[in-house]
């Protein structure tokens, strides 16, 4: 028994061994395993801390580019993304160009290989260089060995060849897929640059682009800014300019916009008015314009806005003292190329003084005229007593005969109505010439009126009909049938016809041989009423035609030279014109116009409007 059991116990023993040798092995395999898996996490983990120190440092390295580009001017920018880039991924050269014109032009290099002496000038951006052929792909172009690549890229191979280079990579520099420039990276040797470096040199050109991007954006910005302060100087010195000129105006200048609102005025409106621009503003309805003018003006004013019409017109203009003074108000618009009006000029020139020298004028001439017409009367007195006791002789006459049909038994009255009736007409008769007498040698001042100018003439005529017949004168006169009215001041023009019938008269006084004929006439036109005097005399000089309207220019040796000269005042007063001109076959015409009365009419309607 103790034999078996000692059997058995080695048999047990030897079964121990055998178990515990296998477990032992599997531990040695565990162990092997784990040590192979131990030796995989290292060499994952030595990847991993290579991966993130590469990754640190294009961070860091990207991080310095974005700070460059925020902080520095683009050359800088340029130069310094040339050096990351070819320190990043082991490049012994890198070169930006940029495009221009279709030419690569080298704008930053770092690098132990020379500069092409053409680069700074520009390579064609063609596909015979790996830069052309990058832009001209839109694409990186990676080339192991450009030194063998003789008719794929034959400049750029020849260009190889000769300063050493081999690995040759070009990535284009792109805004939005439109290329601007190319980064070119060079090895002395072959070897090729890794896809990592490949894709972190892409990046880079991405910063780059970004970079040039925002340089040309800043100093576009930069430029417009500058330029902008340029033009407020400008600007500033103009509007100095500006307010200097219409300072200088001897006047009051007011400068509106399109619609008519003032935007500025000078100086002289401020001193002018006391007030500031700001309350002149509301000129409309404050009383910088006289009551009785506004609204007047104020139609015109808003006519010529409307219509775009320049405008002129005069008014009076409230001074800070009160006085109220005539002022003449031009406006223009000031239009740009395109015809649109961009403001409104206004110019006002006092002209109170010249309003009352005018006036004065004025009634100096209607002095002189009323002198020329006593003086005319008084040449005509010894006809004009003919003319005034020739109806009263007859008067007398009839008055006689009506006493002796009255005396007659029976009385014959039909024969003393009749003679009462001659009586009747011949007293009318010497009243109305006497009247006429009075109109032209009382002192009145000028009043319009419409009236028949034919039957105006007439009266003249008879006037004048002792002084024709005293000096053998033959009237004839072709007045125009249907003539129409006229309007203006009777006995002024009655005193011009008369002046110009005594003047011819006159003038036929001293003609020895052939007939004495004086032509009166009238006819209308498109402007009115055209009057002509024409007679046989001897004429006038064709030099001295104007003249004889000068003042106290006569060929009379007791003329005062007066009477022309009032003449044409008096037919330029109405609008109208005078002008002497020779006679066929022999002596002088005289003609004169009158507006018709519906010119007239617009004419002193508008008043002191009219230009």
């Amino acid at each position: 028994m103790s034999r078996k059991w000692t059997k058995s116990r080695t048999r047990g023993c030897k079964l121990h061994l055998t178990k515990t040798k296998a477990r032992f092995g599997r531990v040695r395999q565990i162990r092997a395993d784990l040590e192979r898996q131990l030796e995989a996490c290292k060499r994952e983990t030595a990847n991993v801390r290579e991966r993130l120190i590469e990754a640190t440092k294009q961070q860091t390295a990207t991080s310095e580019m974005l700070r460059i580009i925020s902080d520095s001017p683009l050359q800088s920018v340029l130069d310094a993304v040339a050096e990351h880039a070819a320190r990043l991924c082991d490049s012994n050269n890198a070169e930006i160009y940029r495009l221009e014109n279709n030419l690569l032009r080298l704008v930053a290099s770092y690098g132990e290989l020379p500069v092409h002496i053409q680069a700074r000038e520009g390579f064609p951006a063609n596909r015979d260089r790996v830069i052309g052929r990058a832009v001209c792909d839109r694409r990186s172009v990676h080339v192991h060995d450009l030194a063998a690549e003789d008719s794929e890229y034959p400049s750029g191979s020849s260009d190889a060849k000769r300063q050493g280079h081999r690995t040759t990579l070009g990535t284009p520099l792109l805004r939005e897929r439109t290329p601007i420039g190319v980064i070119l990276f060079r090895r002395w040797e072959v070897r090729p640059f890794s896809d990592n470096q490949i894709a972190l040199l892409e990046t880079f050109a991405e910063q780059a682009v970004i970079a040039i991007e925002n340089v040309r954006l800043f100093e576009a910005e930069k430029q417009r800014t500058l330029a902008l302060g340029h033009a407020n100087r400008n600007l500033r010195e103009s509007e100095a300019k500006y307010r200097s000129a219409i300072d200088g105006i001897a006047g009051l200048v007011a400068i509106m916009a399109p619609n008519g609102e003032l935007e500025t005025v000078n100086r002289q409106i401020i001193e002018y008015f006391g007030r500031s621009q700001e309350e002149l503003t509301t000129w409309e309805t404050s009383d910088a314009v006289h009551p009785k003018d506004l609204p007047r003006i104020l139609e015109l004013f808003k006519r010529s806005i409307a219509a775009g019409a320049p405008f002129h017109y005069e008014l009076r203009l409230r001074r800070f003292d009160g006085e109220y003074r005539w002022f003449e108000n031009r406006g223009v618009p000031i239009r740009d190329e395109s015809g649109l009006i961009v403001r409104w000029f206004i110019l006002l020139v006092d002209i109170e003084d010249r309003t009352r020298a005018l006036e004065q004028m004025q009634q100096m001439q209607s002095d002189f005229a009323h002198m020329n017409r006593v003086s005319m009367m008084g040449e005509l007195a010894a006809s004009l007593s003919h003319e005034i006791t020739q109806p009263i002789a007859a008067a007398h006459i009839n008055a006689c005969a009506a006493l002796n049909f009255l005396g007659k038994q029976p009385p014959d009255l039909s024969e003393a109505r009749q003679a009462l009736g001659c009586i009747v007409r011949d007293s009318d008769r010497a009243r109305d010439i006497v009247g006429r007498i009075r109109e032209q040698i009382k002192k009145t001042p000028p009043r319009k009126e419409r009236f028949d100018l034919n039957a105006a003439i007439n009266e003249v005529i008879v006037l004048a009909r002792s002084a024709t017949i005293r000096n053998g004168v033959s009237v004839q006169t072709r007045l125009a049938e249907g003539l129409l009215p006229v309007h203006g001041d009777r006995v002024q023009l009655q005193q011009v016809f008369l002046n110009l019938i005594l003047n011819a008269v006159e003038a036929m006084g001293s003609v020895e041989a052939g007939a004495r004929e004086l032509s009166i006439s009238t006819e209308q036109d498109h402007t009115g009423v055209v009057v002509a005097v024409r007679d046989s005399g001897l004429g006038i000089d064709p030099h001295h035609l104007e003249r004889v309207f000068e003042a106290f220019y006569t060929t009379k040796s007791n003329g005062t030279g007066m009477g022309l000269s009032i003449c044409r005042s008096i037919i330029e007063a109405h609008g109208g014109r005078l002008w002497a001109e020779a006679n066929e076959p022999r002596g002088a015409v005289f003609q004169f116009t009158v507006p018709g009365v519906g010119k007239e009419h617009r004419l002193h309607a508008q008043g002191r409007e009219a230009c």
